[in-house]
């Protein structure tokens, strides 16, 4: 019998990755010193592959001092023939709006979407996070916005095929009651103008969550249904460190989800366990990362036999890894069924 997500208990204390994603030999594939411009952190990568080539877009922090404030963000753009092996363009990603330049663009997602390349993205500025969607000019590092919206919005990401005539996109709003964050879905006839919002996924789906959730590379289409992968937030102030003058208690792990082809919005499948953990020596326990105990998958591509995924992800806020496994590999370790709760209008209790 499988497991029904209905009967999976929440997970907490030690969890482990997955046995079947396996980490590229050669992690980080992206660090400080592949960038040519000032860094000290590349992290947080949305990869895809665009007329032959694979590109990425990963989130660039330089610090003149670790240990005190001060620091610039933006978003990286590089080209490849293998998904493995990078050359960066020598300037950040510039989204134009309204005659101006975005500033503080990062954890940005790639989405090709009716042969066109597009970028989803958070900007930080003095009137909080907004998030945004822009379309590439096709060469360089300029894209355009198509849409900017309200704060506090973080993990704004395209689907990348219309849904019944209309565009859809995850997105991941702040709640006003405090934690836990889930993952919204929006729905747009032109990619400007969007609504008909509801709940995708909720944080009490998802077994190995008590904080938040966010929708991580743009979903794949496959032939058991829509794949997202997720990153998911558990807390536990028992686990907390001092890195960087700061207490770190939160765990990011990595996830999957499966929705309906003909309907995405209808959960059908997730992973009853992270698929990935922060264990590897890149990941965890260096003095050199930002923050403890966090992989953060931001692209995910379907290679050419079909079958391998390879997710790109970040650890640390700090370096840009790989990870791959197979679709059915995958299917063997999910659990089946609904969300525990259908739309978002449980009374507050």
């Amino acid at each position: 019998m499988p497991t029904l997500l209905k009967d999976l208990p929440k997970l907490n204390g030690v969890l482990h990755s997955n046995p079947i994603m396996r980490r590229y030999a050669g992690n980080p594939i992206l660090t400080k010193d592949n960038v040519p411009m000032q860094a000290t952190f590349v992290f947080n990568a949305g990869v895809t592959r665009y007329h032959g080539e694979y590109l990425i877009a990963p989130r660039i922090d330089f610090y003149r001092d670790l240990n005190s404030p001060g620091v610039s963000c933006g978003t990286g753009f590089g080209h490849s023939e293998d998904g493995i092996n990078f050359t960066m363009e020598p300037e950040l990603i510039r989204v134009h709006y309204r005659d101006t330049v975005l500033p503080w663009v990062c954890d940005s997602r790639l989405t090709v979407l009716e042969d066109e390349l597009y970028l989803s993205f958070c900007f930080e500025n003095q009137h909080s996070e907004r998030p945004g969607i822009a379309r590439w000019r096709g060469k360089g590092v300029d894209f355009d916005a198509v849409c900017v919206g309200v704060p506090q919005q973080r993990n704004m990401v395209l689907w990348p095929e219309k849904i019944n005539g209309l565009y859809m996109r995850c997105e991941r709003p702040s709640n006003q009651w405090g934690d836990p964050f889930h993952i919204w879905y929006s729905r747009s006839p032109d990619l400007r103008y969007w609504g008909d919002s509801e709940l995708l996924l909720g944080c009490e789906d998802v077994p190995f969550a008590n904080k938040k959730i966010g929708a991580g590379a743009p979903p794949i289409k496959t032939d058991r249904g829509w794949l997202l992968i997720f990153h998911a937030v558990d807390d536990d102030p028992a686990r907390a460190v001092t890195i960087h003058n700061r207490k770190w208690s939160k765990r990011y792990t990595a996830g999957a989800a499966l929705f309906d082809l003909d309907d995405p919005t209808k959960l059908i499948g997730i992973t009853k366990e992270p698929l990935l953990v922060a264990e590897a020596p890149y990941e965890t326990g260096d003095p050199s990362l930002w923050v403890e105990f966090t992989v953060f998958p931001c692209g995910a591509v379907l290679l050419d036999d079909q079958q391998t995924l390879r997710i790109y992800y970040g650890a640390g806020d700090c370096n840009t890894n790989i990870a791959e496994t197979t679709l059915d590999e995958l299917w063997g370790t999910m659990s089946w069924g609904g969300r525990l709760t259908a739309l978002a209008i449980v009374p507050w209790r």
